[in-house]
């Protein structure tokens, strides 16, 4: 990796072309023949310079780079013989005294890098210019009168009436237009070019805005001075307006910007292409690497963010907020989605305390009330937008595309494959939570309270402990604490852990009978175990031997949830490519665990234990996606599918809340057909087997199962596809 630059990385213009990531080298130069005129002789050598007297805009939004620019054409300029820079920022000073005085002492020292009487005979004049304006207020409020403010003399030009100055020297001796006259003599005889950069414009008050604009259009009005104003239009317009509209203070102000602007010239917006290079290099700078996205969805997120940035200002605070969050949660949570994550909060703070209140809604995992909630919520018919509102509201919504992307239960157009292994993304309750708390949340079980629990002797204990902070609602807090424990703690401990965790995770009893969350526990306690594997040297080594005791001991939740990964991972379904490269078997070693596990997985469908007693269905679709799956499963399954407690079973297993699938592909599985007659034939005297929370799952079912003309298209054996809309 390549060493940080510290300097670029803040967020602060840059100081010169060597660090200039969107090659602006070009524009600087053009910008300085505006500003100083140059005559060549007939060998081509610098004959002369003088000042060009323009007034140039510099215009573009704040953010986008003016103060860089500035910067370098200031380096450049001062390269130039016979040429002075004198550098304004309005943002330094309170008020027209302030002001006035920052800008001669600005050019004081300016003028004072250069050698020579002459240049020195033009300190002195300066100063008496400087003096004639304090002295005769009059003169000075006529020149803003004449030039900018239509024949209202300022406050401030009058209070210079009353310094009193008169008394120490002659006003007849500092004649404000004289003055100046002579000072402008005195500039061209000392061949010196002055150029006045003027920044920070649209970062002022509006009184400061207007006291800059007739500093320049009638103090500054010197003959050998071009100056450079660096602004946002519409800001500095509104400020300089008057009216009682914003339209009318618009207008207005654009009028009265061209008295004092000669012309203007906008910064070239940030294009998609520079985008993306100042992107990259700002991960550089920041010591932090983005990987190549591997997902459709790293894809959009990345193409979203490209669409919403404006400035380098905004990537630099992007990357900025990126690199501190990818070193506290790298490899935990996928990268992309932390990308996005930085943009909300940089943008606009406050999202981060509405998504820390709403975790629930916004996940697609979420605890069992919230499950109750979206399917009897009334607003389950309104659109994923308006969904979105209610949780975060509509501040929130103006960021409401990437929004999408990282929570994709409110996407519109998506079906969520569940072959996709999604387990560093934030819509997993876990791992939003890990986010929004940089690591473990409070509450969390402490590590003594884990080790307490991972030196369990007796694994019947250790199992029936686990089962307890199940049926208590712990489970989660020691999901999201084990992970980082698990490389420290004692390696005798793996078997009887994970042995006794997946007996914990399977039911106790014959079919599923009310709300049930144990399903998206088995993908936690998985997602962990794999992230153990690459945490260590050892741990891919350690994770094999843990798999062997979980399979001798009849394990059917996590070694499927393990194998059908690599199933994707080494293109063994018949699916693309679905990897980040961490696998923790190789292509062979996948195949002869797939040979071995999927005939154990085939007679646990047989005997009912898949239907009776597991939370998922990943020993299902093991075998489906192994193209394992057929007619003597399909009759079998068909067959214990005989009554409300397993079809309610299949339901919940199949059709939780947010997922749907077709016909066709519950037809592979079971005959459809049958199963629908098993349904009417239980519903003519109208009594559902169980309470509400299942009741739309089991409407959903009998309508696809009756939908004998909605065939996909998708591949056969496809898993069912998740539809996120509730």
């Amino acid at each position: 990796m390549e060493s940080i630059n510290h300097s670029a990385r803040q967020d602060r213009a840059i100081t010169d072309a060597e660090s200039d990531a969107l090659e602006r080298s070009s524009f600087v130069s053009s910008l300085m023949k505006t500003l100083v005129h140059t005559d060549f002789d007939a060998e081509g050598n610098v004959a002369a310079r003088k000042s060009t007297g323009l007034v140039i805009g510099l215009t573009g939004e704040w953010g986008l780079g003016k103060s860089s620019v500035l910067n370098m054409l200031s380096v450049e300029l001062k390269k130039m013989d016979n040429v002075v820079v004198a550098t304004l920022n309005p943002w330094l000073f309170k008020g027209r005294d302030e002001l006035i005085q920052a800008y001669f002492n600005s050019l004081r020292e300016a003028l004072g890098q250069s050698a020579g009487e002459k240049v020195r005979a033009v300190q002195g004049q300066l100063e008496r210019y400087k003096t004639s304006i304090e002295v005769t207020g009059s003169t000075a409020a006529a020149l803003v009168d004449l030039y900018v403010t239509g024949g209202v003399a300022t406050a401030f030009w009058k209070k210079w009436i009353a310094k009193g100055f008169g008394a120490l020297i002659k006003p007849n001796d500092l004649s404000a237009t004289q003055e100046r006259e002579t000072l402008e003599v005195k500039l061209a005889e000392a061949n010196v070019v002055v150029v006045v950069l003027i920044d920070e414009l649209d970062r002022v008050e509006d009184d400061e805005v207007r006291a800059v604009a007739q500093l320049v259009k009638a103090v500054g009005d010197i003959k050998g001075i071009s100056y450079l104003v660096a602004y946002d239009t519409d800001r500095v317009a509104q400020a300089l307006g008057t009216g009682d509209s914003i339209e009318d203070r618009q207008r207005s102000g654009e009028s009265y910007l061209e008295k004092i602007i000669q012309f203007s010239i906008p910064l070239r917006p940030l294009f998609d292409t520079d985008a993306r290079a100042f992107l990259q290099t700002s991960l550089r700078n920041n010591g932090v690497e983005l990987p190549e996205a591997a997902q459709d969805y790293q894809a959009e997120i990345f193409e979203q963010l490209l669409g919403v940035i404006r400035t380098p200002r905004e990537i630099k605070r992007l990357i900025g907020a990126f690199s501190v969050f990818e070193e506290m949660l790298r490899g935990e949570i996928c990268p992309y989605d932390l990308l996005g994550y930085c943009w909300l909060i940089a943008k606009s703070p406050g999202v981060r305390q509405l998504i820390a209140n709403n975790v629930q809604g916004l996940v697609d995992d979420p605890d069992i009330e919230e499950l109750s909630d979206r399917m009897h919520s009334q607003a389950k018919d309104a659109k994923p937008d308006e969904r979105l509102q209610k949780l975060l509201g509509t501040s929130a919504m103006v960021h409401v595309g990437i929004l999408r992307l990282l929570f994709p239960r409110f996407k519109t157009d998506v079906l969520q494959s569940a072959g996709i292994f999604e387990g560093g993304r934030i819509s997993k309750r876990r791992n939003l939570v890990r986010l929004l708390y940089l690591g473990n949340p409070p509450g969390t079980l402490s590590r003594a309270e884990i080790e307490v629990l991972w030196s369990t002797e007796s694994s019947d204990a250790l199992a029936n402990e686990l089962m307890r902070l199940i049926t208590d609602g712990k489970i989660d807090s020691l999901f999201d604490r084990i992970g980082d424990l698990l490389p420290t703690l004692s390696r005798s401990g793996d078997h009887k852990f994970w042995v006794a965790m997946s007996r914990a995770l399977t039911r106790p009893h014959d079919w599923i009978t009310g709300h049930e969350s144990t399903g998206r526990l088995v993908d936690d306690a998985s997602t962990i175990l794999w992230g153990f594997a690459r945490s260590i040297p050892s741990g891919r080594g350690h994770v094999r031997g843990i798999l062997e005791a979980l399979i001798r001991n009849g394990d059917l939740l996590i070694t499927p949830w393990i194998l059908r990964k690599h199933l994707f991972a080494h293109e063994l379904t018949g699916y693309a490519r679905q990897s980040n490269g961490d696998e923790i078997f190789t292509l062979r070693e996948t195949m002869d665990l797939q040979s071995s596990e999927i005939p154990r997985y085939r007679a646990a469908v047989i005997d009912g234990t898949v239907l009776r007693r597991l939370p998922d269905t990943e020993a299902i679709y093991c075998i489906i996606n192994s193209k394992k799956w057929d007619q003597k499963l399909r009759s079998s399954l068909t067959a214990q599918l005989n009554d409300w407690d397993s079809i309610s079973t299949f339901t919940a297993l199949i059709l939780p809340p947010n997922v749907s699938t077709s016909r066709k592909n519950l037809d592979e599985m079971i005959d459809a057909d049958a199963v629908l007659v098993v349904i009417d034939k239980l519903l003519e005297d109208r009594q559902l087997p169980v309470g509400d929370w299942l009741a739309p799952s089991l409407d959903l079912l009998r309508e696809i199962l009756g939908d004998r003309d909605g065939q996909s298209d998708e591949p056969s054996n496809q898993d069912p596809d998740r539809s996120l809309d509730d």
